[in-house]
Parts: structure tokens; sequence; C-alpha cells
């Protein structure tokens, strides 16, 4: 379910940068943000999602390979003393990256494969500020459990699963959860890991 941004919306800048730019379409990722007390704008990269995974990119490398290259395509487009945050995120299950669903028939088949399993939620995580980069590859582990005809069906029917990397969204059933956190940091599951993203801007803010 992401919506499209561009580099007009503007939601403030500063704290503690001269500009914050989010590198992300991602609604999820921006309201992060604000909920942690971030003030930032959302410039979105204009270059399209590879199809595949190279196969010389081990997988968990993989994310933070994405988020990179929607920071730089960002950075040409906003003053050359913004920080910009670039995420990208993927569901890991048996070896396998388990992409957004195509449709509901291929999200279906997902959210299949995933129930009753464990998988991982890698996010890559990208900073730019002028010649300054940081980098971060943090995983999260979930387990789904056994999702009955029912719950599949109502999931499906709510939409919910569009643009969503392994088809859900943990936040998605708040009063009956399906997905639970084993380890990991809870955002990182939803898009975009705070506790990096905290520690990441403040090593730039020392430097």
């Amino acid at each position: 379910m992401e919506q499209n941004s561009n580099a007009s919306d503007v939601i403030t800048a500063g704290r503690g940068f001269p500009e914050l730019v989010l590198a992300s379409a991602s609604p999820r990722r921006a309201e992060l943000m604000r909920q942690a007390g971030y003030e930032f704008r959302v410039a979105r990269s204009a270059l399209p999602e590879p199809s595949r995974r190279p196969a010389s990119v081990p997988i968990r490398v993989w994310p933070v390979s994405l988020a990179l290259r929607k920071a730089q395509s960002v950075a040409g487009t906003v003053k050359s003393r913004a920080t910009i945050i670039g995420a990208d995120t993927i569901v890991v299950h048996d070896s396998r990256i388990i992409n957004k669903a195509a449709n509901r028939r291929h999200a279906e088949a997902i959210l299949r494969s995933l129930s009753g399993t464990t998988h991982e939620v890698i996010t890559g995580l990208v900073v730019l500020r002028g010649a300054e980069c940081r980098m971060e590859s943090v995983v999260s582990i979930c387990r789904m459990k056994k999702l009955s005809e029912r719950q599949l069906r109502t999931y499906l029917d709510s939409n919910l699963w569009r643009g969503k990397a392994g088809a859900y969204g943990i936040q998605d059933s708040p009063d009956d959860p399906f997905v639970k956190l084993i380890s990991g940091e809870y955002s990182n599951v939803m898009g975009l890991p705070l506790d990096a993203l905290r520690r990441v801007l403040a090593l730039l803010h020392q430097s």
C-alpha cells in the first residue's frame, strides 16, 4: 500500500542537521520518522527498482545496495549539505528473498509459504552527507502463526498486503497479531530501524 511522494513533499527540515531528507516513497517510513520526532522532507528516488538480485551480491548486502541506490539518486537533487536517508526492506525465507506481491494470487502464495514458519526481515539503511556514507544491514526475526483459511481470506480482502515485502505488515492486526517479533527491532520490520538510524545520525553529527 505504498503511496508515491515527490521532492516537493516538504515536511520540515532540521533537528541538528541543515536538512534531513528521506529518500523513500514509503508512508510507513515517513510515519515512523514523524513518531520518532524527526523533522525532515521526503524526496522520492526516480530510479526503478531492480527486478532481481545479481547472484554475486549476498542476500544481506542486497537491501543495502538498494538503499544506497535510492540515496545516491536523491543526492543529485538536493542541497550539498543535506543528510539523506535511504532504506530498503526485504523478507528472507528458506534462503529466498520474498518480494512484494504483484497481485492477490501472488500475495496468497507468499502468505501460505510463510504461514507457520520463521523468517528474517532485513533492512538496508544508508545515510549520506556530502562525501560521508554510513551503511547498516539490520536483521529482525519473525514468526507467522499458522493462518486459518478465514484469516488468510480476510487479510487478502483487506488489501493491506499491497506494496509490502513478504505481503504483510506486522502492524496490520494489532488486536490479533498473526506475526510476532522473535528478535530484533520492531520498527525494522515496518521498514526503518530507528535504533540504527539514531546511532548513525549521532555519529554523523559528531563528525
